[in-house]
């Protein structure tokens, strides 16, 4: 039995995805995605793939629009399956002649919502699941037909963990057409709405540093907005400086004065790295571009409150 799917999505785990799929001997009758300008950070060139794989390819900025639910009423699939990163309405989720299933990396009903790999990385959380459901109208709200647990080792930045991610996609698609050839409308188990959290949409003020903070703290913020995506800010001035990495610095000759020197003092500056006292230790940040002259003249990087509100800063 052959089980058809259409992918909506923008992103490398939508390729993974459709791997698994046809390495099951199942079809893609196509593969929707964003023009380009409207797509997330972490984006992937799908039209190339679907061309070498010779799946018919669209882009919609808007999947709800009425030629978008044209096309993939023509396309008759058996299943949508979805990383779409907006809102599908009830009239798109309801095409597939079984159901849409859409991906949560967290264990739900846990963690429902808004940038979950950032917030995992963020907080520090050693293990997921990649939760597969079938889609209603609410948010991460369907019944589950399957969850693959995976790990997040200390030093993973987000697109190490995005890389686990797309693995575990392959492997819980190749156990999920298994169960639909024997089930094609598999019921799945209702979720325990009640154990429900929502994690809400990180903004820049989310990843921006402030050096009062311990530097594990700092640690896990530069990690989960680490390349490809914009990385985290450290505000000096009236710059935004872009920092891609940090490290704890070696202070054997800063021991003594350690618990003297405050959160946010200079100790050296390089072309792209500063040493600077973090709320606990001494860390090392590295930039992404050169780092301003003026610095190079300063003895404190002062939290970014002052900064905003004398500068009226406005984050790109």
């Amino acid at each position: 039995m052959k089980l058809t799917f259409v992918i909506l999505g923008t992103s490398e785990f939508d390729i993974y995805s459709a791997n698994a799929i046809l390495d099951n001997g199942h079809q893609v009758l196509a593969i929707i995605s964003m023009p380009k300008k409207s797509r997330p950070n972490n984006s992937a060139n799908i039209e190339q793939y679907a061309k070498k794989k010779c799946i018919p390819y669209h882009e919609f900025l808007d999947i709800n629009s009425p030629n978008s639910i044209k096309i993939l009423k023509q396309l008759e699939p058996d299943y949508i399956f979805t990383s779409w990163p907006k809102v599908i309405c009830k009239e798109v989720l309801n095409v597939p002649n079984n159901f849409s299933i859409g991906t949560h990396p967290t264990a739900l009903p846990f963690n429902r919502g808004r940038h979950p790999l950032h917030w995992v990385v963020d907080l520090g959380i050693s293990e997921t699941k990649l939760s597969f459901f079938k889609m209603d109208e609410g948010v991460d709200t369907g019944n589950i037909i399957l969850q693959c647990p995976f790990q997040i080792d200390e030093g993973d930045e987000i697109e190490d963990v995005n890389s686990k991610m797309n693995l575990v996609v392959y492997d819980g698609i190749t156990i999920l057409c298994q169960k639909l050839i024997s089930e094609p409308n598999y019921s799945g188990k209702k979720q325990k709405h009640k154990l429900a959290n929502y994690w809400r949409m990180r903004t820049h003020h989310d990843v921006t540093i402030d050096l009062r903070m311990h530097a594990d703290s700092i640690i896990k913020t530069v990690r989960s907005f680490a390349l490809p995506y914009p990385c985290a800010n450290l505000i000096f001035d009236n710059f935004v400086i872009k920092i891609k990495k940090v490290a704890l610095a070696k202070t054997d000759k800063y021991l003594e004065d350690l618990k003297r020197i405050e959160p946010g003092s200079i100790i050296s500056i390089e072309s792209k790295k500063i040493t600077v006292k973090a709320g606990d230790v001494i860390i090392e940040l590295f930039s992404i571009d050169p780092l301003p002259k003026v610095m190079t003249l300063a003895k404190y990087i002062h939290p970014p409150s002052k900064y905003i509100m004398q500068n009226d800063i406005k984050f790109d």
